[in-house]
């Protein structure tokens, strides 16, 4: 199976709960940290929303938060609608470039919350979810473990097939 991945013939995928999970328990120190710190960027930029908010008397900026819980919610790498949010996310560089230029701050300050939201889930998601894939090619227990319970699949580049526990 190493060999197999190694030379791209196979892929394993992740469940992006499992991967969470083991992340947080094994993961090394710095990753943790690193994800610890994505997910405190979002918090603490949504806290700073609300007291420029209150402290520039621009109430559109309230709506910072709403948009970060949107953006968090499906920028999941497992959301159904991943693809459209990886184009929205793109989108919204070009989006605050231009609203910026434009003279309307606080909309593309709305827009770069948005975004700074999405840049952060998928982050923490590609670390934790890497980081899942090399455990699991390393340690052949892991990986027997993982796909009898349903956490992780194989699929053959080459016929597009995926395995997982119960295919035949």
């Amino acid at each position: 199976m190493q060999a197999g991945v190694a030379i791209k013939s196979f892929n394993i995928g992740v469940d992006p709960l499992a991967a969470a999970k083991w992340s947080s328990r094994f993961n090394s120190r710095t990753r943790r940290a690193v994800v610890a710190a994505l997910s405190l960027l979002i918090v603490i930029a949504g806290a700073a929303s609300v007291v420029t908010a209150l402290v520039t008397s621009n109430y559109w900026l309230f709506a910072a938060v709403p948009l970060q819980v949107a953006a968090f919610y499906v920028s999941h790498p497992a959301s159904p609608i991943r693809k459209w949010v990886t184009v929205g996310g793109a989108v919204s560089v070009v989006a605050f470039v231009d609203l910026l230029f434009n003279g309307s701050v606080t909309a593309a300050t709305l827009v770069a919350y948005a975004g700074l939201t999405f840049a952060a889930v998928r982050a923490a998601a590609f670390i934790a979810n890497s980081s899942f894939r090399k455990a699991l090619l390393k340690d052949e227990e892991l990986f027997v473990a993982a796909f009898a319970s349903g956490v992780c699949t194989l699929r053959n580049n080459r016929t597009k097939r995926v395995y997982s526990p119960g295919s035949r």
